[in-house]
């Protein structure tokens, strides 16, 4: 475990800032995910993350590099597709694209089993590398890392300033007939489900684009993608839209909020409102891919495992969206 005693000068910080103490390399939202997993303790008990600390509470958390051993027996990927594997995409002078396959966290979260690709990141691209963007467990996903302060820059001003452009590709339960713009704000705040507003967010940057590819037989596609077997339940779309969503800057659960709130939540996504789902006990389980990541100093692009189950014409659609 690693602990420490809250000081005066912490009196009322939240618990999950005051966990950058003990876990500085951690990003926000992996010390919320501990929190809301009872991993965090304030004086011997679970705390949320809203805790408000007091000079002198005792606050501990698992040591993450307990978990980080690629050896161990739950290292591999849990998901549907467990061969798919981590690896470097691309290097740039400054910057480089590495894939984070679904099913594995993006950073190290103690007390989480498996491997995460912040684990990773030391033998996929060096040991001063440092990931630069953080994506859901469930998402196959290009990430970005920064091989030096150049790229934690470079990265940074190309968010502020818009230049970033993220393609991914998303299997949507519904027919979408054509291209549309979710321009609705998002309610983060405290939440392990993102509200959507009614009212539109003034910053393009925080919109979503979502573009049909192609419509697809979900009985047939359900069938090729084994998800029966897999034990997904629950009552089928007629249809499912293989569509190509972009986003500039994002923020946490953007596209699947967004979906949802159009009406065409992601193929699995129970969270966000889907009826075809994997079952109750199992891990959450959707189709988003982050295929494509362009801003000043770096443009790559991966496919997702699943693509070639599809049909070729629907599969050739899909890469020429990303590519474009």
């Amino acid at each position: 475990m690693k602990r420490l005693t809250v000081l005066p000068e912490d009196e009322d910080l939240r618990l999950d800032r005051a966990l950058e103490r003990l876990l500085p390399d951690m990003g926000l939202r992996g010390r919320r995910r501990l929190c809301e997993l009872g991993l965090a303790l304030v004086n011997g008990r679970p705390a949320p993350a809203s805790r408000k600390m007091k000079a002198g509470d005792n606050v501990e958390v698992p040591d993450p590099s307990s978990t980080a051993s690629m050896k161990e027996k739950n290292d591999a990927p849990r998901g549907l597709f467990p061969d798919d594997a981590p690896r470097l995409v691309a290097r740039f002078p400054h910057l480089a694209a590495l894939y984070k396959p679904a099913a594995m966290h993006t950073e190290t979260l103690a007390g989480k089993p498996g491997v995460s690709l912040q684990a990773l990141l030391p033998s996929l691209l060096g040991a001063d590398a440092r990931l630069l963007n953080r994506l859901d467990f469930p998402t196959s996903a290009l990430t970005a890392a920064a091989k030096d302060e150049e790229g934690e820059r470079l990265y940074k001003d190309a968010q502020d300033n818009g230049r970033t452009e993220k393609r991914y590709l998303a299997l949507l339960e519904g027919e979408l007939s054509h291209e549309t713009v979710a321009t609705q704000k998002l309610i983060l705040k405290n939440r392990t489900r993102v509200l959507v507003e009614l009212a539109d967010h003034p910053d393009a940057r925080r919109h979503t684009r979502v573009l049909p590819l192609a419509v697809l037989d979900a009985a047939e596609l359900i069938r090729k993608l084994k998800l029966r077997e897999r034990g997904w339940t629950g009552l089928p779309p007629d249809v499912v839209t293989l569509a190509g969503c972009s986003i500039l800057k994002g923020a946490r659960h953007q596209i699947r909020a967004h979906c949802s709130a159009l009406g065409y939540p992601l193929l699995g996504d129970r969270r966000y409102g889907a009826r075809f789902t994997p079952g109750e006990n199992d891990d959450e389980a959707f189709f988003l891919h982050h295929g494509r990541l362009t801003l000043p100093g770096l443009d790559a692009v991966a496919t997702p495992v699943w693509l070639p189950l599809l049909e070729a014409g629907t599969a050739n659609a899909a890469e020429r969206w990303l590519k474009r």
